[in-house]
């Protein structure tokens, strides 16, 4: 996963560098011109790193979960680091209605897991913990580190007009099989499967999504089928390049399990 996530800026910081270079040379300054274009590109790409998790937190939204009103919630995030070994990310709460779970992390960071006030009512336990075991799984593995920073990445391109160059590395970038492989990891932590089914038909059924009210999608537990169709500027920055397998393949899965 590091790998991955340090390709992209590596290569950017690189072309931009020989691109003033080659100018450096038309005018005479070819050392000095390369010496500024990697300080702009290198000094943009660190930017983007150091603020990425603000970046996108300030995409979903919401305020600290409260261990009283939450308490269920907070007994299965603190059981589950028991289990992994994990430290207990943040918990924050948005409030639509909309079923939604997620976490934000970069790298080595204990992270901040988000929940709606719509997940909190139509999980049962069973559910949650499901979902919990598949959200803190990408926590542990990177994939939620990746998708963080590629998240903010695309957020500070789109300034430029890089929207086509960031959907084109995204789609090099990102596997969309990470979302099966937790949905089977978290089936093998909590040895209910049909947890995990459950949670994906409530998905599967509610309400159409808030589309424009709470961003970072690709960050999400699960989203319905037609989330790709967004077109607000908001969420079409949250989407781009990242496919999703359908919720009822992820299903279908599951039940062979």
């Amino acid at each position: 996963m590091t790998r991955r996530m340090l390709a992209f800026p590596v290569t950017l910081t690189l072309v931009i560098t020989i691109v003033f270079l080659a100018v450096g040379f038309v005018i005479g300054i070819p050392v000095i011109a390369a010496l500024v274009g990697a300080a702009v590109s290198g000094g943009f790409m660190w930017n983007v790193y150091r603020t990425a998790n603000d970046v996108v937190l300030k995409m979903v939204g919401g305020l600290p979960a409260s261990e009283y009103e939450h308490a269920r919630l907070f007994n299965v995030v603190d059981g589950l680091c028991v289990v992994g070994g994990d430290a207990r990310p943040a918990l924050r709460v948005v409030g639509i209605e909309y079923p939604v779970a997620l976490a934000v992390a970069m790298p080595g960071e204990a992270g901040t897991i988000i929940v709606s006030a719509g997940f909190l009512k139509s999980m049962g336990r069973v559910e949650m913990e499901a979902v919990m075991a598949h959200v803190m799984w990408r926590l542990r593995t990177g994939d939620i580190g990746l998708t963080t920073y590629m998240l903010a990445l695309s957020f500070a391109m789109q300034r430029f007009g890089g929207q086509k160059i960031m959907s084109k590395v995204i789609e090099r970038v990102a596997d969309e099989r990470i979302v099966m492989w937790a949905d089977v990891a978290a089936c093998q932590a909590t040895r209910y499967p049909p947890a995990m089914v459950s949670a994906l038909e409530i998905i599967e059924q509610a309400a159409a999504i808030p589309l424009g009210r709470i961003g970072a999608q690709p960050l999400w537990f699960a989203t319905p089928d037609s989330a790709g169709d967004a077109s607000k500027a908001s969420v079409a920055v949250s989407i781009m390049g990242f496919a999703r397998p359908p919720l009822a393949d992820r299903i279908a899965v599951l039940k062979e399990i």
